[in-house]
């Protein structure tokens, strides 16, 4: 069974090491990968995505602010050159956080441990509604509904 895979990450070099190691991992199959976070979180219900490797700082906004406002229903493997925001990730429900530059083994346990936890979900889907950016069908993709907010580090 193969996992429909995206990259949300505004460094098009993390977003090419990533891609290499989606591509080269038997179960996961990459949809698509994007700098543009809005687009990216719409190609998620788009294709109907399973994982989503996202960066903390995007241009603009950060992940939490997003996930504070835009649901979504797959598993989030989150990443960033500052590893204080783990903790923060945690919070959110985020069990699989790595720390860039990102290595091929840190890759492959946070993809072992997500792919684990579909396991124990009847047909692979992310079903804690109790995590904070779980929400089927939202309707922030509308023209107009973007908000740019500072960055905070």
């Amino acid at each position: 069974m193969s996992f429909k895979t995206l990259i949300i990450d505004d460094s098009s070099i993390h977003r090419l090491a990533i891609s290499f190691l989606v591509k080269n991992h038997p179960q996961l199959e990459l949809v698509g990968a994007y700098a543009d976070p809005y687009e990216g979180f719409k190609a998620i219900y788009d294709h109907q995505v399973d994982i989503v490797f996202l960066d903390v700082l995007l241009e603009n906004v950060n992940s939490f602010e997003l996930l504070d406002e835009i649901k979504i229903p797959a598993a989030i493997i989150m990443n960033s050159s500052w590893e204080r925001f783990s903790v923060k990730a945690k919070k959110y429900g985020i069990q699989n956080f790595l720390v860039k530059p990102l290595r091929k083994e840190t890759f492959e346990i946070a993809v072992n441990n997500t792919l684990k936890s579909f396991e124990t979900n009847d047909k692979g889907q992310v079903l804690d509604t109790s995590r904070p950016y779980f929400m089927p069908k939202p309707n922030v993709f509308q023209k107009g509904k973007r908000k740019k907010n500072k960055v905070t580090v």
